[in-house]
């Protein structure tokens, strides 16, 4: 037998289980990564389930449907069938929600789409040609060469996602228009899959239909990424105000905390004192040396000319004794005169936070090292924080991600880099030797105290 030519296992087996096929390797490479329990064997099932539906519906359509009509109605509800059955085989693999597991199958009928109109695109083309052999109907060739455009599309399609989209999206706040999304497209999908039946019987005609469905299957692609895109940005956006707005409250009550500390160590240092001045005995001078000392340690203030960043620093300063992390400091703070307290809040603390993150995974307790400085120069203000580290770091878009668990994970850095931005300057990091460095550049508005202080300093 002639390998290009048809075979009976072709017509019989693979035409009626390569639509199951598709969507099997979607519900694998697709997945959220939140497997249920006795994965492998739901994985089993599924595959079972989706090729028998998918040979039965077939089989059904071959055997009664004789029509041209009749044929396209058939098999635009074996596409519906096997969307629903996806969404089904998806939400029994995988930990999900409603709304997920509507955009996933969407995503995935979607991305099998436009691999089955790239195919008949080309088989198209080729038919228009005269070169048909290769693509005949049932053929060995036909179906390698189709199984091969599958697997190239879904998987171009499927890495896209994945890098674009690095998580599948937070959606259940959009549920309403993700649902609503997806039976727009499905309804339309099953249409064109009807009109792809039955008014594609010429090449032309065959050739201009599928390139006009594959450009829309394409534009829908887009969409979704898009949806993906704006869902992750908006629950990052929430996170981030919560995050910020917790850290802000957190400060106002180191301010209160300091104050109060402030006071008591005055108290103290009076109280240590007279009490010195009644003591003998050397022993007790010195437990009482040691008190003093501690006592001016924790009850230092920091002042370098701005409220906001006293506070911030001074709370640093008090952890870092706590961690045995040697912190020094060189700052004029009245530069940062035209950033709210917010915004200073989350970029002093943020950045020393990272730094004492990394400091305190430092085995060798003398070398756990933080160094900050702040300068005008040049009509800008650059933060300059330096620390000692160890722990690999993982690197996203040029910015490590903390490995502190909650709900402000990985928002530090990101906090900084947006607070940048918005002054249209750049926050950079770079690791090297045991040390890690971040700038943060910034262009202070015109007619600011920084703006005029740069200009002093040129």
């Amino acid at each position: 037998m002639n390998m290009l030519h048809d075979s009976w296992w072709i017509s019989t087996i693979d035409h009626r289980v390569s639509t199951a096929l598709v969507f099997f390797l979607l519900l694998m490479t697709m997945g959220n990564g939140h497997k249920k329990p006795y994965f492998p064997l739901r994985i089993l099932v599924s595959f079972i389930a989706l090729c028998a539906v998918s040979w039965l519906t077939r089989y059904w359509i071959d055997l009664c449907l004789t029509t041209t009509v009749a044929q396209g109605i058939g098999y635009s509800l074996h596409l519906l069938v096997m969307s629903l059955l996806y969404w089904g085989t998806y939400t029994f693999c995988y930990h999900t929600t409603l709304s997920e597991s509507c955009y996933m199958g969407l995503l995935a009928l979607t991305i099998f789409k436009l691999a089955w109109n790239t195919f008949k695109v080309f088989a198209a083309a080729f038919g228009m040609t005269g070169i048909a052999s290769v693509w005949s109907r049932y053929s060995v060739s036909g179906a390698l060469v189709s199984y091969l455009v599958y697997i190239a599309v879904c998987a171009a399609a499927s890495l896209l996602y994945k890098r674009l989209i690095h998580s599948n999206p937070p959606l259940n706040e959009a549920s309403r228009i993700v649902r609503a999304s997806v039976a727009v497209f499905l309804l339309f999908q099953i249409v064109l899959e009807y009109c792809g039946h039955v008014f594609t019987s010429a090449p032309d005609s065959s050739f201009m239909f599928y390139l006009c469905a594959l450009l829309y299957t394409a534009t829908n692609y887009i969409i979704l990424i898009t949806i993906a895109d704006l869902a992750r940005y908006r629950q990052d956006n929430e996170e981030m105000q919560k995050f910020i707005a917790n850290k802000m409250q957190y400060y106002q009550m180191s301010r209160d905390g300091i104050t109060s500390l402030q006071i008591k160590c005055h108290d103290l240092k009076h109280q240590i004192a007279t009490i010195r001045s009644k003591a003998g005995k050397e022993s007790f001078d010195k437990y009482i040396d040691r008190l003093e000392d501690s006592i001016i340690e924790y009850g230092t203030v920091v002042e370098c000319g701005n409220e906001t960043i006293n506070i911030v620093l001074t709370e640093k300063n008090i952890l870092c004794s706590t961690c045995g992390v040697k912190f020094s400091y060189l700052i004029d703070g009245s530069i940062f005169g035209f950033m709210s307290e917010m915004e200073l809040f989350s970029l002093f603390g943020n950045a020393l936070d990272n730094a004492l993150e990394g400091c305190n995974k430092v085995t060798d307790h003398e070398k756990r090292v933080i160094s900050l400085k702040a300068n005008a120069m040049n009509g800008m203000v650059v933060l300059h924080v330096e620390n000692s580290y160890e722990a690999p770091l993982n690197m996203v878009d040029d910015m490590p991600v903390t490995t502190t668990a909650g709900t402000g994970h990985g928002f530090g850095l990101r906090s900084i880099q947006a607070i940048a931005e918005k002054y249209d300057g750049i926050a950079t990091v770079v690791a090297e030797n045991g040390i890690f460095k971040l700038t943060v550049v910034l262009h202070p508005p015109e007619g600011s105290g920084a703006s005029r202080v740069s200009t002093q300093n040129q």
